[in-house]
């Protein structure tokens, strides 16, 4: 947990330090981050928040290439409560007038928090009750979109996305692997 913790931190703070560069093709000295606020839809009912941060690494006039973070949280009633750190890499594509189009790949962490009571056998035979149940698991994902960027036609540093995602789940409590899917529909506010 420590070294994926480290490993993420280190990262994003490699990637800071390499967007800091004012390089010739055009990304811009201001507007380098994003805020992100929206809904995460676990399997389309596990309803749930994603909050995160956008890194604008290079931007030409249609095209950028973003480091992002963002945290996940997620909940399935009477079942268990999701929490993710996903960093990703990706690529938007912006028309002239507003029309977003974008593709990121990201290797995030899941700790599950089950909502039911976990026990075990003592060393007399005797039933004992550990505490409440939980998972942690590496979650590489995919994530395509489309969306409207509001300042391509005004001057609201605003956009809009909608995000279908993949995640692989490993492990699984159950299986090797556990493939699931998101909604992602939120607001990005460029800083």
């Amino acid at each position: 947990m420590k070294r994926i913790t480290f490993s993420i931190i280190l990262l994003g703070l490699v990637s800071l330090a390499n967007a800091q560069e004012i390089t010739p093709n055009g990304t811009p000295k201001d507007k380098k981050y994003g805020l992100v606020i929206g809904y995460y839809g676990n399997k389309l009912t596990e309803a749930g928040v994603q909050v995160g941060l956008e890194n604008y690494l290079a931007t030409t006039a249609n095209f950028q290439v973003i480091s992002s973070l963002h945290v996940n949280v997620f909940r399935k009633k009477n079942v268990h409560t999701g929490v993710s750190l996903n960093p990703r890499i990706g690529v938007r594509h912006t028309a002239n007038w507003g029309l977003t189009m974008e593709g990121h790949l990201g290797m995030g962490y899941l700790h599950r928090f089950f909502d039911y009571d976990q026990y075990k056998l003592d060393d007399a035979g005797a039933i004992v009750k550990q505490g409440k149940a939980g998972q942690s698991s590496v979650m590489p994902n995919i994530a395509v979109g489309l969306g409207y960027d509001f300042s391509r036609t005004s001057q609201l540093p605003v956009a809009l996305y909608l995000r279908p995602s993949v995640n692989w789940v490993y492990p699984n409590k159950h299986f090797g692997f556990e493939a699931s899917y998101a909604a992602e529909v939120g607001v990005v506010v460029k800083l």
